[in-house]
Parts: C-alpha cells; structure tokens; sequence
C-alpha cells in the first residue's frame, strides 16, 4: 500500500546537496590560485628569492600585525602635518578571523592564507548562485571563475582581505535578490568591517530595502536590512574616529599613504603616460587594465541586471579608479567590482567548452604573470 502524501517524509537539502551544483566554480577556483602560485613561484625562483617572500607580505604585514598585537600603535604626526602609517587603516574583520584561527595554534600567515582560501572558496560559490540565477549555471561558473583569474586575483593568495570581501558582498546580493533582508544587513555589516569599500554595498542594499519600502514588499523586513547594513562600516570609522581625536580619522590617517579621494585625476595622468609613452612597462599593462574595466561597466550598464549589482558595480569602480596614489594596485582595488564579469560571462557562455578550455587558462596565465611581475620583479605592492 502506497502511503499518504501526509505520510511521506519530506527530505530537507543537506549542505552537501547545496553546494554540490557550485563544486565545480569551487574546484576552478582552488585550481586557477594553484596556478597563479606557480607562476609566482616560478617568477620569485629567476628572481633569487623565496615566494613565501611575497604571500605575508605588503599590506598582508599590517593585516598579521593586527591579527597579532591589535591597533597598538599610537598616532603620530610628522613635521609636514600628515600623520604616520598606522594599523587602524585596516579594518578589522579579516585579523578578527586570523587571530581566531591563532586560538587552535594555528600560526599567523598560514592563519591568513586559509582564511584567503576558504572565503574565496565561498566567494566562487557566492558568485555561481548570482550567476545561476540570473541567467543560469554556466554563466554561474563564468563569473566565479572570470573573478578568479581576473587581473588584481592575487591577492586571493596571499594575506590580503579581498576574498572576503568578495564572498561577504556576494551573498548579502544573493539575500537581497531573495528578499531576506534581515539576513542581507547582518552581511552588509560584516563587510563593513572588512574594507571602506564595502561603502558600494552598503549604498546597494540601502537603496534596494528603499525600493522594497516603497513598494510596500516584506513588511518591516526591510527597513531592518536597510538599518542594519551601515552599522559595520559607521561603527569601525567611529572607532577609528575616537582613537584619533578628529571625526575623520579614518580618512585623515589615509594621508599617512598619500591616499585621498581626487576623483579620478591620479588615474587619467597614469592611464595617459602609460598608452602614449614611447616605452613600455607595468604602467602600460596596468593603464590598458584600467580602460577595460571602464569599458566592461558601460557594457555593464548597458545589460540588464538588478539595481543593487549596478548601483554595488559602478560605486565599487569609482572608489577603485578616484584614489590618489598606488596605479599598480589599480587592478586589485577593482577585483571587488564582480559585477563587471557579466558581460563577459554571457557572451563566452555562448562558446564551447573547448574554446573556453583554451581561453580560461590563458587568461589565467596572463593575469598571474601580471602579479607575479609587480611582486617578484618589481617589487611593487599588486
């Protein structure tokens, strides 16, 4: 006797059945920052010196210190007025994670390099369900794996904060498409805490609960996202703010790296020696990277995607694009703008798997050579 439909057991999806259409973005994911590790290495090798050099190191130094000793520095000021370089630029989520990793004995830069790992991990898979859902799962793969191997991508390897950045922006889209709001703000937070550029997102789920509000969607769910998502953000620059004594602390101690917002002249003088000099050289590489991105947002905009992805997008680029200083590690503060892949994701969708066994890898290669260079050859922060 067949039983009843009250009868049946209804099987709930476990977290292997979850995960397993996203398995193969994950294991691109893990196989393109092998690759990109080899060719560091390989590069660091015809240097004379050690890869291991370069994954702690730069940025990942002050993220290790933190991890290690907290903000224990004190503030200085030097004799022309500006303050000195200082830890409390960094914000903290990423040596949160390391230093909790430190509890199980784990050290600080392998701490590092596993958080990079797992929450890129979570950043390919955050990446395929935007892209499944949008237009389905191998454009899904597209974008988790375009993200991947996208110019700034080594920092994915290394003890930087981009990955998880990435991964905390790329669900809290996913729970805004999904109308959790709740869920959506308590990411917008985290990311908050990981990066000022987390700013792009908390202007996206800001205006998409506004939108919900006045549509009259979901009760008070959204206005809790929306109340919820600058917290993070307002609370570390506040932090930040009292440990400096100046309500604009965060972006005065800024000064100490020569940084500021100049809306975008740094950028155009750069971009413009390195297309019209007579000798090439990273400037180049990196100014011809630049003029992609910008082509890849109008294209962006040109395609119909959801108003919290274009609003996160084009904040996310202006942020990257208007700094004042580091041109080299343009390509990096770019790698959070995921929603550029789209374009791209939709058009190679249209190729076959062999074109894109060819096309992937190369790029792959291209872009590991590009950090390997400015680290190994360079010396220059990516």
């Amino acid at each position: 006797m067949q039983p009843s439909t009250l009868d049946r057991v209804v099987e709930r999806p476990t977290i292997a059945t979850v995960v397993r259409p996203a398995l193969p973005a994950i294991t691109l994911y893990v196989f393109f920052q092998l690759l990109a590790f080899g060719v560091l290495w390989l590069l660091s090798w015809k240097a004379g010196v050690s890869p291991g050099r370069f994954v702690g190191a730069f940025d990942g130094n002050w993220y290790l210190s933190v991890a290690e000793h907290g903000y224990n520095q004190a503030v200085t000021v030097g004799p022309d007025g500006l303050p000195g370089e200082n830890s409390l630029v960094f914000f903290p989520l990423s040596p949160a994670l390391i230093a909790l990793l430190g509890l199980v004995a784990i050290p600080p830069l392998p701490a590092a390099l596993t958080v990079s790992l797992l929450a890129g991990c979570a950043a390919a898979w955050g990446l395929f369900v935007l892209g499944r859902d949008l237009a389905g799962p191998r454009v899904g793969l597209l974008m988790a794996v375009l993200w991947s191997i996208g110019p700034g991508s080594a920092a994915l390897h290394m003890a930087y904060s981009e990955s998880l950045l990435v991964a905390l922006v790329a669900w809290a889209l996913v729970a805004v498409s999904r109308r959790q709001w709740p869920l959506a703000g308590v990411l917008t937070i985290f990311t908050g805490l990981t990066r000022a550029s987390g700013g792009a997102l908390v202007a996206a789920v800001g205006i998409a609960a506004i939108v919900a509000i006045v549509r009259r969607q979901d009760g008070w769910r959204p206005w809790l996202g929306g109340l919820l998502a600058p917290l993070g953000l307002l609370g570390y620059l506040g932090y930040v703010a009292l440990r400096t004594g100046r309500p604009d602390g965060w972006f005065w101690l800024q000064g100490g790296w020569q940084m500021h917002f100049d809306f975008g002249s740094f950028t155009w003088i750069q971009v413009r020696e390195g297309l019209t000099s007579n000798e090439s050289s990273w400037i180049t590489v990196t100014a011809l990277f630049v003029v992609v991105a910008v082509a890849l947002q109008i294209w962006a905009w040109c395609t119909r995607l959801p108003l919290p992805w274009q609003i996160y997008s084009t904040l996310t680029v202006i942020i990257a694009l208007c700094s004042s200083n580091y041109f080299q590690s343009r390509a990096r503060f770019l790698l959070p703008a995921f929603v550029l892949t789209v374009p791209l994701a939709l058009l190679l969708a249209k190729l076959p798997n062999r074109a894109l066994a060819v096309v992937l890898p190369a790029g792959a290669l291209v872009s590991a050579w590009y950090g390997a260079f400015l680290m190994a050859i360079v010396h220059l922060n990516p």
